[in-house]
């Protein structure tokens, strides 16, 4: 143990007169990534918020990268920070989260199982800078059991709603300001209910990709599935539905390159009782065809080492970047780990903003990280879309 820690003291000794890093970042040095106990003592460092394993993460979080806890949920039963994160303007910043599945005190919804979904909306006082929620009631058509969301050009917001024992899971568009007025997209495919749409992103034509996993059944808030595990690209105000992907054990996330040539989307099976089942981040083409855009050419991407691939976003770069079990994770485009933002307990999900703002849903807390050349997370207009289309949601 005592040679152990004298290793460790000359890599930090030798690392940090090569290149000065800041108390809260540390580097994994090739002789760290290859010894198990080396890499495990490198990696649980006290203070130490972000990882970096190739300079370009470095070129990511800048001089002086910060992780703030900026809220707590009620308490620590109420998983408020868990879905979506919409942010709907960056400056200032309005943020959308939904809660994860939870129960509480009087709930009496024998449809949802006795559970419980919320949708908060997230703001910033521009005075005195404090952070603070609210939760809203959406009008109209109800998001039975929210989860994964995207922003439309128009300022609305495209929910995934999971469904319940009664009630058929689908999109549903959101209002940003009150009263959240709602309306119906789409709620089946070609007459058969989805499973439970779990995360879903609007690409420059107009189109809307999304997940359908058949998570619902097996949290028991949905019938037995009619559908596979799939992902669809439907085209909003048209009759154009069509799987996309199939054969994934369960479809989580889903994202795009910049120029949307590359799609990519997390495949998430793994639990507690299946440590060793599916956990992978996949890479798509989108290809083009006569019928519109299609993916082709599925490949292994990625896969963490810690839990598993939820939510999943590209920067301006291309960089792809994946809420995981220790936080979030991040590849370069081909694929080889540059970093990670650590946070106990990980982010199933995370928002891009502007000026280097990550914020990283941790269930009962809510995590803002300022990187320094991170940039905005838009995605511009890609020629592989021919479809130059009016739809818009």
């Amino acid at each position: 143990m005592v040679l152990l820690l004298i290793r460790l003291i000359i890599l930090t000794v030798v690392l940090n007169s090569v290149i000065a890093l800041p108390n809260n970042v540390v580097r994994i040095t090739p002789e760290a990534f290859a010894d198990i106990d080396i890499f495990n003592n490198a990696s649980v460092s006290s203070g130490v918020q972000f990882q970096v394993y190739d300079d370009a993460f470095q070129a990511i979080l800048g001089d002086a990268p910060t992780l703030s806890l900026i809220l707590n949920s009620a308490n620590t039963s109420f998983p408020q920070f868990h879905e979506a994160a919409v942010l709907a303007s960056s400056n200032p910043p309005v943020l959308f989260v939904s809660s994860n599945q939870y129960n509480f005190s009087g709930i009496n919804s024998p449809n949802t199982n006795q559970k419980a979904v919320i949708i908060s909306r997230i703001t910033q006082d521009p005075t005195t800078k404090i952070w603070s929620s609210e939760t809203i009631t959406p009008t109209g058509r109800e998001i039975h059991l929210a989860n994964g969301g995207t922003l439309s050009p128009d300022g609305n917001l495209i929910f995934c709603a999971q469904g319940d024992l009664a009630n058929p899971g689908g999109l549903l568009r959101l209002s940003p300001t009150a009263p959240y007025a709602t309306t119906n997209l789409i709620n089946n495919y070609l007459g058969v209910p989805f499973n439970s749409p779990n995360d879903v992103i609007r690409t420059s034509d107009g189109a809307l990709w999304f997940t359908d996993p058949q998570f619902g059944f097996i949290q028991n808030i949905r019938p037995a599935p009619q559908l596979p595990a799939q992902v669809y690209r439907w085209v909003p105000g048209t009759t154009d539905i069509r799987v996309v992907a199939d054969g994934l054990a369960a479809p989580n996330g889903i994202g795009f390159s910049p120029d949307e040539k590359i799609a990519y989307i997390t495949d998430t099976a793994q639990s507690s009782t299946a440590p060793a089942a599916a956990k992978t981040i996949y890479a798509y083409d989108v290809a083009t065809s006569g019928a519109g855009p299609l993916l082709s050419n599925r490949r292994t991407f990625a896969m963490p080492s810690v839990g598993i691939p939820d939510g999943i976003k590209t920067d301006k770069a291309g960089n792809v970047y994946a809420g995981c079990g220790d936080g979030i994770n991040v590849w370069n485009p081909q694929g080889r780990l540059l970093g990670k933002i650590l946070v106990s307990g990980g982010a199933a999900n995370f928002a891009l903003g502007e000026n280097g703002m990550v914020f990283l849903l941790n269930e009962d807390k809510l995590f803002l990280a300022t990187l320094g050349r991170l940039g905005a997370a838009t995605q511009p207009k890609s020629a592989v879309f021919g479809i130059a289309s009016d739809f818009r949601v």
